[in-house]
C-alpha cells in the first residue's frame, strides 16, 4: 500500500503552524486557519493524525501570507521554565496576538477572554513549549470566530530575569500557611523560616485584632513551641509593631499606630462605653475587616483619637475624628472565619457601634465592593488603588447569604439579601462618577482629581505603619495554575486610554452585583 496520503477533491480548511522566526531568543510562530489545496507540499512538515488529521505543521515561513489587517487583541505574560537537561531557570516572556473575522469589538473581547481562561486552565501550561504549542492549535480549532494567532516567545537574559517572581510577592504571603513549605525552609534556610515565621505572627495578629492573643495558641497556629514565639513576638514589639497586654508576656496584640505619630494620634484604653457616646457624636460609621484597610481610613481621618478596649469576646476598637467636615468613626472588626459562630460575633460589633454612637447616620463598610481583576478587557479590570464602588439600582441588593439548612425532611435553601434603605449617598456619587467618566480619557497628565492628592498622603501614612502600599504602576496580576505554577500576565490595554496616565493614576468604578 502506497505510503502516500489520500488528497479529497477541493481544498479543505486546516490548522497550520508557519514558524516565522527563530533565534536564539525569539521564536515566533503563526497558527492560522487556512485551506489548503495540496498536504503534499514539500514545506509541510507534518501532518496530524486521529484527532488532529486536520493539523498541519510547515518547515519553514515560506506559506505565510502578508496580514494587511492590525491586531485585534493581544496578551502578554512571564513564566519559568527549568531545562530538563541542565536543570537551569529561566523566563520567558509569551505574547499572544489575535486576529478575527468580523466581531464586535465585545464579541472579540469575550473569545479572547475564553480562550485565555482556557489554556491557562490547561494541565500543560507552561511546563512544556510543544504541548503549549498543540494546546494553541487545538483552542483555535475550538474558537471558530478566531482567525489567526500569533504565538512571540522571548527568552529573558539574567540581566531581566525577574528574581522577585514569585518569591516576594506571592510566597511571602500564601504560603505562611503551607506547613509543607514552612518545614522545608525550616531545613534548608532558617533565617527564612524565622522570617517568615515572624511574618505570620504579624498576620495572625492583624486578623484578630482588636483581640488579643495568648502565646499558646499562637505556637499553635504556627506550630513552633511557645519560647520560640515569645523570642520572635520580642523582636516585633522591638520594632513597635507588636506590644503584649500583661506582666507575664503572654498575652499581645497588633500596635495601632507607629512611632512617630504618637503626639499627634492619642490611643486611650476605655472601660466603659460610657466614656465614648457622651463626648462623640459622629454622623458617619467606617466598618473595616483587614487590619490595613483600618490603617487606609484612619490615614483619611484628621483629628483623631483612638479608643481601644481589651475584654475577652468583647474587645473594640474605635478611631473618631473628621473627614472633611464630617464626624466619622472607624472600627474593625476580628477576622475570625465564616462560621454562624463568627457571623454572630462579627453582628454583635456592629451592634455595639451603632447603639454606642447613636447618631450614625450612615455606615461605609469597606473592602466589600467585589473588584476582580480581568485578564482581557481593561473596562472590566481593576488594579492597586482603583476605588470601587458597590452600586446597586433600587431593585437589587448589594450582598447575599444563601445557606442549606437540614431538617428532618432534608435540606432547606435559606436566603437573605440586603440593601441600603436609602440610595442618597448613591445619588451624591452619580454626579462625581459621570464627571469622571466625561473627563478621564482626555485629562492632561499633570491634571489631577480631588481624592489623588488624599491618597498619596495616604500611602505615605500606611508606608510609616511597615504596609506594603506600592503605587498603582508597580502592581503586578498573577495567575495561579492547576498545576501550581505561578503566571505574570501583563494588564490588559486600555486601547482609548492614554498608557501613561491609566498606568499611574487610579480610576473610580462603580459595580453592580450583576457585574
Amino acid at each position: 500500500m502506497s505510503n502516500q496520503q489520500y488528497q479529497p477533491r477541493g481544498a479543505k480548511e486546516y490548522v497550520i503552524l508557519i514558524p516565522l522566526e527563530k533565534t536564539s531568543t525569539i521564536n515566533i510562530v503563526s497558527i492560522e486557519r487556512r485551506k489548503v489545496n495540496d498536504i503534499t507540499d514539500k514545506n509541510i512538515l507534518h501532518i496530524g493524525s486521529g484527532r488532529n488529521v486536520d493539523f498541519i505543521i510547515y518547515k519553514n515561513s515560506l506559506p505565510a501570507q502578508p496580514d494587511n489587517e492590525p491586531v485585534q487583541f493581544s496578551s502578554q505574560f512571564k513564566v519559568f521554565m527549568i531545562d530538563k537537561k541542565t536543570q537551569e531557570l529561566h523566563q520567558e516572556n509569551r505574547i499572544l496576538r489575535l486576529w478575527f473575522y468580523s466581531l464586535t469589538q465585545n464579541q472579540c473581547l469575550y473569545d479572547a477572554n475564553e480562550l485565555i481562561r482556557l489554556l491557562f486552565k490547561s494541565d500543560e501550561f507552561p511546563r512544556d513549549y510543544f504541548s503549549f504549542i498543540k494546546r494553541l492549535m487545538e483552542l483555535l480549532r475550538m474558537f471558530t470566530r478566531i482567525r489567526k494567532i500569533e504565538l512571540e516567545i522571548q527568552t529573558l537574559n539574567e540581566n531581566t530575569l525577574d528574581i522577585d517572581h514569585p518569591i516576594k510577592q506571592y510566597v511571602s504571603r500564601l504560603m505562611l500557611y503551607d506547613n509543607d513549605y514552612l518545614s522545608e525552609m525550616y531545613e534548608k534556610n532558617p533565617g527564612r523560616y524565622a522570617d517568615l515565621i515572624k511574618e505570620k505572627l504579624l498576620d495572625l495578629l492583624e486578623q484578630a485584632f482588636p483581640n488579643p492573643m495568648f502565646v499558646n495558641d499562637l505556637a499553635k497556629y504556627v506550630e513552633c513551641d511557645g519560647q520560640t514565639v515569645f523570642e520572635y513576638l520580642v523582636e516585633l514589639e522591638d520594632k513597635n509593631l507588636v506590644k503584649h497586654l500583661d506582666q507575664d508576656g503572654q498575652q499581645w496584640t497588633r500596635v495601632i499606630i507607629a512611632a512617630q505619630e504618637e503626639d499627634t494620634h492619642k490611643v486611650i484604653l476605655y472601660k466603659s462605653i460610657s466614656e465614648l457616646s457622651s463626648s462623640f457624636q459622629p454622623t458617619i460609621a467606617i466598618i473595616t475587616v483587614n487590619y490595613f484597610e483600618k490603617l487606609a481610613v484612619d490615614a483619611m481621618i484628621q483629628n483623631k483619637v483612638t479608643f481601644v478596649r481589651h475584654k475577652a469576646g468583647e474587645s473594640n476598637v474605635y478611631t473618631i475624628g473628621t473627614i472633611g467636615s464630617h464626624h466619622v468613626v472607624s472600627t474593625k472588626l476580628p477576622l475570625i472565619g465564616r462560621s454562624r459562630t463568627a457571623q454572630i460575633s462579627t453582628g454583635s460589633t456592629t451592634t455595639r457601634l451603632l447603639g454606642t454612637f447613636q447618631h450614625v447616620q450612615h455606615v461605609f463598610i469597606i473592602g466589600c465592593a467585589g473588584g476582580v481583576p480581568h485578564y482581557t478587557d481593561a473596562t472590566k479590570h481593576v488594579r492597586r488603588g482603583d476605588i470601587i464602588v458597590g452600586y446597586p439600582n433600587e431593585e437589587d441588593y448589594v450582598y447575599g447569604i444563601y445557606e442549606a439548612e437540614q431538617s428532618s425532611e432534608g435540606y432547606e435553601f435559606v436566603s437573605t439579601c440586603y440593601k441600603p434603605k436609602s440610595f442618597q449617598l448613591y445619588q451624591l456619587i452619580e454626579p462625581i462618577k459621570e464627571n469622571y467618566q466625561q473627563t478621564y480619557l482626555n485629562r492632561l497628565s499633570t491634571h489631577q482629581y480631588p481624592w489623588e492628592k488624599f491618597l498619596e498622603e495616604g500611602i505615605k501614612y500606611l508606608l510609616s505603619h511597615n504596609i506594603d502600599c506600592l503605587p498603582p504602576n508597580n502592581d503586578r496580576l498573577y495567575i495561579k495554575m492547576e498545576n501550581n505554577e505561578i503566571v505574570e500576565v501583563k494588564h490588559p490595554d486600555q486601547n482609548k486610554i492614554n498608557v501613561e496616565t491609566s498606568d499611574l493614576n487610579p480610576r473610580v468604578m462603580c459595580t453592580s452585583k450583576s457585574e
